[in-house]
């Protein structure tokens, strides 16, 4: 699936609309970053409020009002499916639960930037990388981003992010990050 950053704008505006507060925690961190203005795969979003655990009903409400379609995650938590001119878009909406683990510590750090006209919160790349090492899925996908980012990415703040989790899981983050071609 893939839409642009005008689609992108749009869906979270409706959400933004409807109440949602939330920042942005998936690979769409790094195509922003990247100024790709062609995205590909699902919205990840950190929730704030409504919870997508709790408050269920709310968002297939809120899916209803606009047309939209209602799954889950993997985890359990709310999955949104909206319609786009020429594909759909699938936003999965998180929060700490289960292996969604995000310190509030990291998510103050949270970038706010214009998406075609839209005020968003958006974790910072390093951010991203450090969850993603954490997790230990997509290992490839990372190790390209690295690349791709390599000039771009503060080490200072990725290892500050990593200091946020339990000492066990630091080494794991550090040694993942360095496999997959960060120095650090």
């Amino acid at each position: 699936m893939t839409y642009s950053i005008d689609e992108l704008a749009g869906i979270m505006k409706t959400l933004q609309d409807e109440g949602v507060k939330a920042v942005v925690i998936g690979d769409t961190v790094v195509q922003l970053a990247l100024g790709r203005k062609r995205l590909e795969g699902d919205v990840d979003l950190f929730v704030y409020e409504p919870s997508p655990l709790l408050e269920q009903d709310y968002y297939q409400e809120l899916a209803s009002r606009h047309g939209w379609e209602v799954s889950s995650t993997e985890v359990g938590t709310v999955k949104l499916i909206a319609p786009l001119s020429e594909d759909y878009l699938e936003i999965e909406l998180y929060e700490n639960y289960m292996d969604i683990e995000i310190p509030d510590e990291i998510l103050e750090k949270a970038d706010v930037i214009r998406v075609g006209g839209i005020i968003i919160n958006v974790l910072p790349v390093e951010a991203y990388l450090v969850l993603k090492a954490r997790q230990g899925v997509d290992t490839n996908k990372l190790a390209e981003y690295i690349k791709q980012l390599k000039n771009s990415i503060n080490i200072k703040l990725v290892e500050e992010l990593i200091g946020y989790y339990h000492e066990e899981e630091q080494e794991i983050i550090v040694n993942r990050l360095r496999d997959t071609g960060l120095n650090i």
